[in-house]
C-alpha cells in the first residue's frame, strides 16, 4: 500500500503533537506539514498537497470547515479528517455540503484508542465517510423525528439502518442484526448520509 502523507492542523501544539506521535509510531505515516491555524492550512495544504488533511474546528484566522474547503478546493483528493470538542450538527453539515465523500468528522472524546485515528486516515484515504456515533445518533434521531423529509428518497433497508443508528447500534452490530455483511452495511449507511440534506 502506498504511504500516505498527512497535514496535521491544531491551535493546540499539545494535539498538534500528539497527533503527530501516534501517526509515526502506529503506523509510519509521514506528517508532511503541522500548521496553527486555518490560514497556514490551506498554505500548507498548497505546498505538500497531503493525502489526507487532519483539521481541528476552533482554530484562529480560518475556521477548519472553511480550510477544509479550501484545501478541497486547491486538491480534490485531499481526504479530510476534521477532529473536535464539539459536536454541533451546523459544523457537521458545514463539512458536508459540497459532499460526503473522503470525509470525517469525530469528537475528541471518542478518539481513545491511538489506533482509531491511523484507521480513520486510512479509511476516508479509501473513499470512506466517517462520523462520530454520537454525531450519527444524533443526526438519526432527528431525522427518524423528522421521516416524511426521507421516507421517499431512503429505501427500505436504509430505513432499517437509519432506526438502528438512532437507537446506537454500530456498524457490527447493525450488520449482526440485519444479517448483512460490513461492505452491504457501508454503502448503505454512506447512501444515507448522502441523502441527509446537509
Amino acid at each position: 500500500m502506498e504511504q500516505l502523507q498527512v497535514l496535521i492542523a491544531d491551535d493546540s501544539e499539545f494535539m498538534r503533537v500528539a497527533y503527530r506521535r501516534i501517526l509515526e509510531s502506529e503506523s509510519d505515516l509521514p506528517v508532511v506539514g503541522m500548521a496553527v491555524n486555518g490560514e497556514e492550512a490551506v498554505q500548507k495544504a498548497a505546498e505538500t498537497c497531503p493525502d489526507v488533511a487532519i483539521l481541528d474546528v476552533r482554530m484562529p484566522r480560518v475556521d477548519g470547515i472553511q480550510a477544509a474547503h479550501e484545501i478541497r478546493k486547491q486538491n480534490p483528493t485531499t481526504s479530510i479528517v476534521v477532529i473536535s470538542a464539539y459536536d454541533d450538527l451546523a459544523f457537521v453539515a458545514d463539512l458536508m455540503r459540497n459532499g460526503v465523500e473522503n470525509k470525517a468528522y469525530l469528537l475528541k472524546h471518542s478518539l481513545s484508542e491511538v489506533t482509531s485515528l491511523v484507521r480513520v486516515v486510512e479509511a476516508v484515504h479509501n473513499g470512506q465517510t466517517i462520523l462520530d456515533a454520537g454525531i450519527v445518533q444524533r443526526m438519526a434521531r432527528l431525522f427518524c423525528k423528522h421521516s416524511d423529509r426521507l421516507e421517499s428518497s431512503l429505501h427500505d433497508e436504509e430505513q432499517e439502518i437509519l432506526g438502528l443508528m438512532a437507537e446506537g447500534y454500530n456498524d457490527s452490530g447493525i450488520s449482526a442484526t440485519l444479517h448483512l455483511d460490513h461492505t452491504q452495511v457501508d454503502e448503505l449507511s454512506h447512501s444515507i448520509y448522502a441523502n441527509w440534506v446537509f
